[in-house]
């Protein structure tokens, strides 16, 4: 009886708050003022080579026999505009010698071998090195290679030893033909010829290591008392090494996310300059054991499919206005020091460990609306966070892959909601962030905690924000809502030289899995009078509306043709 009373009190409540928000206007007012820059490499994606769980990644995509790309998969990634690519991992870098990935390495007989990852599982290495910079090249995609650290920390191999082995990539990478190298270093310029590669392929970023803090308690066993210390002398060893090969790379270190290990500013002050920039991961809710309120656990069947969504859309974090922010502490340490970050994993990433999940939970949908708050998140903390990389590009099974294939090559590959999502934003934002106001702006509740995902006493409906750039002003809009279309209004007072030509670019999807159904973009032109304009935003949907700044806008009042793309 009390669940019952409870249940009807926040239907009345939902009610007359819906109630209230129709006779509210919901106004959002764009303001000229620029907070700060989006760089492009914010919706870049990782490309990892995964070894465990039954999942393959990117070997999984590729004709079968040979080292080539199904061409579905390449045309699915050509359209998802993608602008840095992460590779090859992930949790397996750390266990695997970077030369197994290329051919005709000095002193090997034979093809690639096999390598072995981090919980023993084999992975092959038919997509290596000089596939992936080829498809960068094609993609018109930077690349951003990650280096094996383990072996230096963990004293797998003698420190001298693993630094150059690391420089040696950035040899193989960057150094032309005939260039005098290091002592002891391999001709590996030569070795990339051979390989069919003459020209260097210009690897800008590097980063040393994955997830680093994982291995601080064995770190700590091995030199109790000097690890910190060790840890910062390995560093220093990579990056002289590395920039002795190539002096204008930008490097990537491990950020230990608010630094509770006291690293971090060892490493500013050994290095300095010599970092550019420091790693933060962001992954939500994780494996999900049990659903809890008010620190009581709550049987599944007795929370609803409106409830669950609630909760996977409210991520990762909100601010008192009810909007996605990362209350990180990597992060605030890094506005506090004034250092950039580069986010070189992030996804929403859960499952249900209990089976069978309910359909809701189970959503591809649901997930792709958490990921449009990710990435909303990563754009507001866009004045330190530069690089940003969604987990994990291509897969054959993990639901955080952006685009699912099928290691026979029988079915064809699609793309995932988590991925057109970021795919539709990357093809859809300026580059600088501005202010944005709002009013009238209704809100829910979220009581639950499903695994990293935590309570929330208010969350926006539509959460919003601006971009623009010369050409355009971009209005960014994610509608929360699991039923209702929530109409708003733009104010456009503050800016000067929009013209009344406007696109609405809509996303929207299933929320019932469908393998193989395409993500979908709509789009509407039309023309506005004044500087105030009402848009609809469908329910559970992601919209950006276009404001165009040129002068051949046209006759008002007519519409334009629609038209839509896949």
């Amino acid at each position: 009886m009390p669940a019952m009373k409870t249940a009807l009190v926040c239907c009345l409540a939902c009610i007359l708050c819906s109630a209230c928000a129709a006779r509210r206007d919901i106004v959002f007012r764009v303001k000229s003022e620029v907070l700060h820059e989006i760089d492009a490499r914010l919706f870049g994606h990782f490309l990892e080579r995964p070894s465990w769980g039954g999942e393959i990644g990117v070997e999984g995509a590729l004709v079968p026999g040979t080292h080539r790309l199904q061409p579905d998969v390449l045309e699915l990634m050509e359209g998802m505009k993608i602008p840095v690519l992460r590779f090859p991992g992930g949790a397996d870098v750390g266990h695997i010698d970077w030369r197994d990935m290329i051919d005709n390495v000095p002193g090997r007989s034979g093809g690639r071998p096999r390598s072995t990852g981090h919980q023993g599982d084999e992975v092959t290495n038919g997509f290596g090195y000089d596939e992936f910079l080829r498809t960068c090249e094609i993609l018109g995609a930077e690349a951003a290679l990650v280096v094996n650290f383990r072996e230096a920390l963990l004293k797998k191999k003698p420190l001298e030893e693993a630094a150059l082995s690391a420089a040696s990539l950035v040899a193989y990478c960057n150094a032309p033909v005939g260039a005098g190298l290091p002592p002891g270093m391999a001709d590996w310029p030569a070795v990339r010829a051979r390989n069919g590669q003459s020209r260097p392929y210009g690897v800008q970023t590097f980063q040393i290591g994955n997830e680093t803090w994982l291995y601080l308690k064995e770190l700590k066993k091995l030199l109790p008392g000097t690890w910190r210390d060790h840890y910062v002398d390995c560093l220093a060893s990579y990056v002289e090494a590395m920039r002795a090969v190539d002096p204008s790379i930008e490097i990537i270190v491990d950020g230990h996310d608010g630094d509770l290990s006291g690293i971090v500013d060892r490493v500013r002050i050994r290095l300095g300059n010599g970092i550019s920039y420091l790693a933060s991961h962001f992954y939500a809710p994780g494996p999900v054991e049990k659903a809890t309120r008010d620190g009581r656990e709550v049987p599944r069947e007795e929370i609803s499919d409106e409830e669950i969504w609630r909760a996977w859309v409210a991520v990762p974090d909100v601010d008192a206005e009810g909007r996605s922010v990362l209350d990180h502490g990597g992060i605030l340490a890094a506005r506090r020091h004034g250092h950039l970050v580069a986010a070189t994993e992030w996804n929403w990433n859960g499952w249900w460990r209990r089976k069978p999940p309910r359909s809701m939970m189970d959503s591809w949908w649901a997930k792709g609306i958490g990921a449009a708050g990710f990435l909303h998140a990563l754009m507001r903390a866009g004045d330190v966070v530069r690089i940003g990389c969604q987990s994990l590009l291509v897969g054959n099974l993990w639901e955080i892959s952006s685009i699912r294939v099928d290691p026979g090559g029988e079915t064809p590959a699609f793309l995932l909601p988590s991925g057109g999502i970021t795919a539709f934003y990357a093809a859809r934002h300026g580059r600088n962030l501005l202010r944005l106001e709002s009013e009238n702006v209704p809100t829910f509740e979220q009581p639950y905690r499903f695994g990293d995902i935590g309570p929330k006493s208010k969350v926006a409906y539509v959460d919003a924000l601006v971009t623009a750039d010369e050409r355009a002003v971009y209005f960014h809009a994610v509608n929360r809502h699991l039923h209702r279309p929530l109409e708003i209004t733009i104010d456009l007072g503050d800016l000067a030289g929009t013209t009344g030509r406007a696109v609405h670019h809509l996303l929207e999807g299933r929320l019932k899995n469908r393998p193989g159904s395409k993500v979908s973009v709509r789009q509407e032109a039309f023309f506005f009078h004044g500087r105030r304009l009402e848009v609809v935003l469908p329910p559970r949907s992601v919209s950006c509306i276009e404001f165009l700044r040129s002068r051949s806008a046209g006759a008002a009042g007519r519409r334009l043709p629609v038209s839509a793309t896949n």
